[in-house]
């Protein structure tokens, strides 16, 4: 679900739709990239039901990644 909010493109991923990452990296959802970092995987502890937001701002290159950030964890 993509949602349009002044300059920044959100949308929600569940960690299983981008593959339970172990490893930091630029990982495909869609026909977007996302970047995954060291922190993120801490946060999703292995849970595929945790939910982020990523943003994309406006100012991005459409070949620049979107960032995650707020997490939902489930199951907790």
């Amino acid at each position: 679900m993509r949602i349009a909010a002044g300059k920044m493109k959100h949308v929600r991923i569940r960690w299983a739709d981008l593959g339970s990452p172990i490893q930091p990296g630029t990982y495909r959802y869609g026909p977007d990239l996302v970047e995954v970092m060291c922190g993120d995987i801490k946060l999703a502890m292995g849970n595929p039901e945790t939910v982020f937001t990523a943003i994309h701002p406006d100012f991005y290159s459409d070949e620049m990644p979107y960032l995650l950030t707020g997490v939902e964890i489930s199951g907790l």
